[in-house]
């Protein structure tokens, strides 16, 4: 599994480095996490059914929310396996909760401190040819 540097970031204290570990699935993993998203939202549309009035608004905006979830999932072909760094803020070593799409930055909470820091890549550096 690939790693890659980050830093982890919160208002007021300097930047601590950190390592994110990422997974490429592939596409039956992704058809697999994209079924089991929709499946999900699409049982909330189904018990809704049953809920008078409320269910003109709530079963098309599940139905509609299953799709989108199914297709971010399909669309996500490298998944963070992990992340291990130093939260700047109360200064523990420790992992962090993984399983989103990588992107350059994203939001994790220091289980410690309980505070919201932002991770966010390091750009990747092309080797001089």
């Amino acid at each position: 599994m690939p790693q890659r540097p980050a830093s982890l970031t919160i208002f007021g204290a300097s930047p601590s480095p950190a390592v994110v570990t990422a997974t490429t699935t592939s596409p039956g993993q992704r058809f697999v996490r994209a079924a089991r998203s929709a499946a999900v939202l699409w049982a909330f549309a189904v018990g809704f059914v049953f809920v008078p009035g409320l269910h003109f608004v709530l079963v098309p905006t599940f139905l509609i929310l299953g799709l989108v979830a199914g297709l971010r999932q399909l669309r996500a072909t490298e998944v963070v396996a992990g992340v291990h760094g130093t939260c700047p803020r109360c200064g523990r070593e420790q992992d962090f909760t993984a399983g989103n799409r990588l992107a350059p930055t994203w939001r994790l909470d220091c289980p410690a401190c309980h505070n919201t820091l932002t991770l966010t890549l390091e750009p990747e550096s092309v080797p001089a040819a």
